[in-house]
């Protein structure tokens, strides 16, 4: 279980570590996917194959292009070095979204 996490404003985030560089990542339960949005990719200097592309479909049943992806990313918290594979989006509203690839991955547990 990964004690770091809070509520804010009705979403469950995590403070986490890329490259020594801080990441505040929310957590969707019902996410399929691992989500980044482009900016933050490049400001990270994340290696994007942008060969690799989906359309996805968003809560609001809209449809969304994906257009990148990032394998093996390693997100640190404290001694907890969790792994995740993100799409890249330049059209999403967060900066990062963790789904159940990365919670079931990476046995990860929401206690409410």
């Amino acid at each position: 279980m990964v004690s770091q996490s809070k509520a804010q404003k009705g979403l469950i985030s995590i403070d986490l570590i890329y490259n020594e560089q801080p990441v505040t990542a929310i957590i969707d339960t019902e996410s399929q996917l691992n989500i980044i949005h482009e900016s933050l990719a490049f400001e990270l200097q994340m290696p994007i194959d942008q060969t690799k592309k989906i359309i996805m479909k968003d809560a609001n049943r809209e449809m969304g292009n994906l257009g990148g992806l990032i394998e093996n990313v390693v997100l640190r918290s404290g001694t907890f070095e969790p792994t995740a594979t993100l799409w890249v989006g330049d059209q999403v509203s967060f900066s990062l979204l963790l789904g159940r690839p990365w919670q079931n991955g990476n046995y990860v547990q929401i206690r409410e």
